[in-house]
């Protein structure tokens, strides 16, 4: 079951609502005051088909909610205005894209958001404590502003948490560039990404609630809208910024791992290089032939060893004056 909260209010009444809001509503509907019902998580269909009417829902903005995962969008109906807006959270250090729907009606609004706890409580503390705020004194489409707001900049967090990870990985990748490293570098980018697929259709909403919802926005809040706009606009420039850092990542890391691989290579080579020469010499005492002059001699074996000593040495010190080693 989803968490209802009602709130009516004007610059002298606050009212506050649990449960009975949905009831509530048929009578706050014939006040001049603001009125707003505050749903949290997901409606069932059975919810939904006994509340639906009273909230006043066009059967397909019911049909959005039942379903989710809907794209962001603006649907004008002939009562209300619907809007689906994205909110990005982080869930166990992922991003998670939790929807909130608004319904903007003529003397009410609705806000439905699936996850658990919305990013609202600060709106219903301004509206609690101060009933010279402009929110107590504005009209409704101010409150569907400050939500819209919320909700947009609710973005910003999430993006400076990223931006945190993608600084700590790269100095990680410069000391050790290993393979969890790797890991991390697509979980961002695969979060990263996630967020700019929605942000375009996020900046497009805001974009037709400037030009197309006149009817339900006045003026004086359609100019609030517009920073809201500005914010969209530069949280997909950030997004471009993280995406373009996520990348570099990658080069790092696989530029670092070719330089290891190389690293080890070198050495592996230069070991081989030493023992080529040694494995000459033994293999020569090696083809057991019966006449070799060495072979009576009573120094030839330490005379042997250490020459093969004498050869590795000197190719020791010659790779390292040559810069090898």
């Amino acid at each position: 079951m989803p968490k209802v909260q009602g709130y009516s209010f004007d610059t002298q009444h606050f009212i506050e609502c649990g449960d009975e809001a949905l009831e509530a509503l048929r009578e706050w509907r014939h006040t001049d005051r603001v009125n707003w019902i505050r749903i949290q998580g997901r409606p069932g269909v059975l919810w939904m088909r006994r509340y639906g009417e009273v909230l006043g829902l066009h059967p397909l903005a019911q049909e959005d909610i039942l379903e989710g995962e809907q794209r962001p969008k603006m649907e004008p109906y002939d009562d209300h205005l619907f809007v689906v807006l994205n909110v990005p959270v982080l869930v166990h250090g992922r991003v998670v894209l939790r929807q909130l729907y608004i319904s903007l009606h003529r003397n009410h609004l609705v806000t439905v958001f699936e996850g658990d706890r919305d990013p609202f409580d600060g709106i219903v503390r301004r509206l609690r404590q101060n009933g010279h705020d402009r929110l107590r004194r504005a009209d409704l489409d101010y409150l569907f502003y400050a939500l819209v707001d919320v909700a947009v900049d609710g973005a910003f967090p999430v993006l400076e948490q990223l931006d945190d990870q993608l600084e700590v990985l790269e100095e990680n990748l410069i000391v050790n560039p290993d393979r969890r490293a790797l890991g991390d570098i697509y979980r961002l980018r695969h979060d990263i990404l996630l967020l700019r697929r929605s942000a375009w259709p996020q900046r497009e909403t805001l974009g037709r609630l400037l030009r197309e919802a006149d009817e339900w926005i006045g003026e004086t809040v359609r100019f609030y809208l517009r920073d809201c706009l500005d914010h969209a606009h530069q949280i997909a420039d950030l997004l471009q910024t993280l995406a373009d850092t996520s990348a570099n990542l990658l080069d790092i890391y696989l530029s670092s791992a070719s330089m290891r691989t190389n690293e080890i290579m070198r050495v592996l080579t230069v070991f081989a290089t030493i023992f080529m020469p040694l494995t000459f010499i033994v293999g020569v005492y090696g083809m057991n032939f019966r006449h070799m002059p060495e072979l009576e001699w009573r120094y030839g074996y330490p005379a042997v060893l250490g020459i093969c000593l004498m050869i590795a040495l000197g190719l020791l010190i010659w790779f390292r004056r040559k810069g090898w080693l």
